[in-house]
């Protein structure tokens, strides 16, 4: 059973992971008449988390809205959030867009500050990810074009850290590591181990992979009754 979020007339406490309906930790704290949580009341569906890393996403315009042509979404990230691992998306950019705080956007392997109302395009094929280093919560839009797979490619990572299906570190175990390296290396393809070795590696065990179970994408982290279950939403506006 959902918690109810934590309204005061300044503040709004949500976002804590649910075991059993209880909240187990901090989750997010912002001000109730944000530019984030003006975004946030536009969402499309559910809040997504990953504990793990400290990372919330929600989409704001959906594959589905644009016929594929693109995909727009905001992310929260609570001080010191690491994010993803390093990646690319060979078939399409990403443009990343603060709302609030301070973002820092790696190109390259260089790094770059971006503060609210400043944007930054990653384009196709090029190296990318991104953090959280200042000492503020800072949220940002993100929009693929075309949208690809990146939704996917979310929940799935995101619906494995709620069942403690991700390693120490916060990426997917061998297995799901294969089949996402063989379904998607033309979609989102993470730098580490080489990508050649991934592709060698992949075409070979993916398939062992499958009949294992492993999937890029699973019914149950699509369904909102998943989230809903395992994260404090936003208070409806």
């Amino acid at each position: 059973m959902a918690t109810t979020p934590t309204t005061t007339t300044e503040t709004v406490t949500f976002g804590r992971t649910l075991v059993d309906g209880v909240p187990t930790d901090e989750g997010l704290t912002l001000p109730a008449d944000s530019p984030t949580m003006e975004l946030l009341s536009t969402a499309t569906g559910p809040l997504l988390s990953n504990p793990q890393r400290g990372e919330y996403g929600i989409a704001l315009v959906t594959a589905d809205d644009t016929d594929g042509e693109y995909m727009r979404s905001l992310a929260v990230t609570p001080p010191g959030a690491q994010g993803p691992p390093e990646h690319v998306h060979p078939s399409y950019a990403e443009r990343f867009e603060v709302v609030e705080g301070e973002l820092t956007v790696e190109l390259d392997g260089e790094p770059q500050v971006l503060d609210a109302g400043e944007q930054v395009t990653v384009e196709a094929g090029q190296r990318h990810t991104f953090r959280n280093d200042s000492e503020e919560y800072a949220s940002f839009t993100l929009e693929a074009r075309p949208a690809g797979r990146l939704t996917d490619v979310v929940q799935t990572l995101y619906g494995m850290a709620h069942e403690g299906k991700l390693t120490a570190s916060g990426d997917p175990p061998f297995w799901q590591a294969m089949v996402m390296a063989d379904e998607l290396r033309e979609d989102t393809v993470f730098t580490s181990p080489p990508p050649v070795v991934q592709r060698l590696l992949s075409a070979v065990l993916a398939p062992i992979a499958r009949r294992k179970g492993y999937r890029v994408a699973y019914l149950d982290y699509s369904d909102p009754a998943f989230w809903t279950e395992r994260v404090e939403q936003p208070p409806a506006r």
